[in-house]
């Protein structure tokens, strides 16, 4: 039973608190009184930790997905309530909002595996909930509306999984989908496609059949394109085979509007991922696992091995210039450990490095700090445990950017 709680966890009174239909410029994180400031003392580097606390977990979204709306009043965020001891299956969204300087627990707002998404033009934010879309305003007065939902009959059998993480279309009028269906003799299907954004059916760009695709991302320029990712080892024919990281494959895919998909790169590579778009649309970055950070060419399709080390998770400034990545040693009991990087001067500083959440901690599934730039490159956002316990934080990145000058 999801437990009743207030839907407001409000700040103490604040002059700059307005109505919601005020104008007034938003507080900056480091003026809130939501958040406290953690040093990480061999560095010097200052993250903010949102350490008043509406839930037992708050955790920040999936790297590819900024949630800082663009005027810098919203920040969304995922709220948990798991048992002592154990991990929440499905969250609920909450905000902060920077104006009022408070921060909101929707509790109309939950959803399971598939990630939110977020209009940062406006702050609101969509999420999945099985075959259905919703969406909610980031005001106190706003409610969830229903945007629509994919026919069952469309995607025949089990529903596993309605979309990993979706994006919006470059021109802003759908949002991608890459349903997982378990047919009746077990083996999965996979249907990559778009959905308009009022609501309209959903459109299968290609399905395919005992291959487990997911990951799907729309190009950040061309609405008739998206990247999307290929987990082999998930698919029927391989079951009971360990997976080997060692074994080239194909796992980065492209697929365009009423075409057939086609690999990234011209030859297999090593086990590598969480890939995701400049926001020109001209490369793919991905982490090549034990190698580094590589990019892309979308026209050339060579690669370039940007930053070495053994990573995890990154994510780039707009320009391509700089980098933020994570690194774990055992992903499921992960360290939070974040790291900046230029790629001009080869610099890196270490933003946070601290161990495993002690056994005794309350924690959330796929505990991993994320990190990612937001709000026009202003902060990096990611998911912190310096307190031993799961909190959203965020830094400077023109005092990362000083620190290493």
């Amino acid at each position: 039973m999801f437990p009743t709680i207030s839907t407001t966890t409000a700040a103490p009174a604040n002059p700059c608190r307005r109505d919601d239909t005020s104008h007034t410029v938003p507080l900056a994180p480091e003026s809130s009184t939501l958040f406290t400031r953690s040093i990480h003392r061999p560095t010097g580097v200052e993250s903010w930790v949102l350490a008043r606390g509406a839930a037992p977990v708050q955790q920040s979204f999936y790297y590819t997905h900024p949630s800082f709306s663009d005027e810098g009043r919203f920040l969304w965020l995922g709220c948990g309530f798991p048992p002592l001891g154990g991990k929440q299956v499905r969250q609920t969204l909450g905000v902060v909002d920077f104006v009022a300087d408070e921060l909101r627990v929707c509790a109309d707002a939950r959803f399971t595996s598939s990630r939110p998404w977020i209009d940062l033009a406006t702050g609101t934010a969509y999420w999945c909930d099985h075959y259905e879309i919703w969406r909610l305003g980031p005001l106190a007065t706003d409610t969830a509306t229903r945007v629509g939902a994919v026919a069952p009959d469309l995607i025949p059998g089990r529903l596993e999984q309605l979309a990993t993480h979706p994006t919006f279309s470059a021109d802003h009028k759908s949002f991608n989908l890459d349903a997982r269906i378990i047919g009746q003799d077990g083996g999965v299907v996979s249907y990559l496609g778009d959905m308009p954004v009022n609501g309209g059916a959903f459109r299968v760009w290609q399905a395919f059949e005992d291959r487990t695709c997911n990951h799907a991302l729309f190009s950040p320029v061309d609405p008739n394109l998206q990247l999307f990712a290929h987990e082999y080892w998930h698919d029927q024919d391989r079951a009971g085979v360990p997976f080997d990281g060692s074994t080239p494959y194909h796992r980065m895919w492209l697929l365009r509007r009423d075409g057939q998909a086609e690999p990234l790169l011209e030859a297999p590579v090593t086990h590598g991922g969480h890939e995701w778009w400049s926001a020109d649309g001209r490369h793919i970055w991905y982490l090549h696992y034990g190698v580094g950070v590589k990019k892309v060419s979308l026209a050339t399709r060579e690669e370039t091995l940007v930053w070495a080390g053994n990573l995890s998770h990154a994510h780039a400034s707009r320009d391509g210039r700089y980098l933020v990545a994570d690194r774990m040693d055992n992903p499921s009991n992960a360290e939070c450990n974040v790291l900046f990087f230029d790629t001009r001067t080869g610099r890196e500083i270490e933003i946070v490095n601290r161990p495993p959440l002690s056994a005794n901690a309350v924690r959330c599934v796929h505990l991993h700090p994320h990190p990612q730039f937001c709000l026009h490159d202003r902060y990096i956002c990611y998911t912190t445990w310096v307190h031993d316990r799961v909190d959203v934080a965020l830094v400077s990145v023109e005092d990362l950017i000083a620190r290493i000058a």
